[in-house]
């Protein structure tokens, strides 16, 4: 990772431990700090090893508002960081909001040499960013799920809260707006789009009603 993903990582998981303690004051800000990194990690963890098959880099950064509309006069010329200042909102009204992080996409020289069946692309696809959007989703429901059904205590580990903000976290990124996950798989494959919806109603009941 190039130093300026590992510090936006990091401003993340310490704005998602804030967020989380507002909403569980009786934790100790160390568990929500490695219940944050647990989750933000396997997403990030599971992107970019779904990029690095199919030979593309990737590098997160914060979420940014970098047009206001469709027209090329919409730019900003100063990107509004949108991953901070929205989650930062939202907690003001007990609403814990994580959606934090986008990511920027650079295809590496042996993608122009590997076949795709009979084709061959030698520059990236919706499909591309869509998949790795989808693996950065799966990545923390199947956290939550591991977290749901394990059987482990201990004194002041509440692995409950771990499984519900990791599912928390992948219904936030699933919205298709801007340049988060949700909004490439859902402009990548509505099908996709609409799978993944249903595998995270399907772990929301996993997590809640099971």
């Amino acid at each position: 990772m190039e130093k300026k993903e590992v510090f936006a990582i990091l401003i993340v998981i310490v704005l998602m431990s804030l967020i989380i303690l507002l909403n569980e004051k009786s934790l100790n800000f160390l568990w929500i700090t490695i219940i944050s990194a647990l989750i933000i990690l396997a997403s990030v963890f599971c992107k970019k090893l779904t990029a690095k098959i199919i030979n593309i880099k990737i590098e997160h950064k914060i979420w940014l508002l970098q047009r206001w509309w469709i027209g090329k006069s919409s730019y900003l010329k100063n990107p509004i960081p949108t991953g901070i200042i929205i989650p930062a909102i939202f907690s003001l009204i007990s609403v814990p909001c994580f959606s934090f992080l986008q990511f920027e996409s650079k295809a590496l020289p042996a993608k122009a040499v590997k076949n795709y069946g009979s084709k061959r692309f030698s520059e990236i696809t919706e499909w591309d960013l869509c998949m790795i959007g989808f693996y950065g989703i799966l990545g923390p429901l199947l956290l939550s799920i591991i977290a749901k059904i394990i059987p482990f205590s201990l004194p002041g580990v509440n692995l409950m809260l771990l499984s519900q903000y990791s599912l928390y976290y992948a219904l936030w990124n699933l919205l298709p707006v801007s340049n988060l996950d949700g909004a490439k798989m859902f402009f990548g494959s509505s099908r996709l789009y609409i799978f993944t919806l249903i595998i995270t109603t399907i772990t929301g009941l996993i997590v809640f009603l099971a």
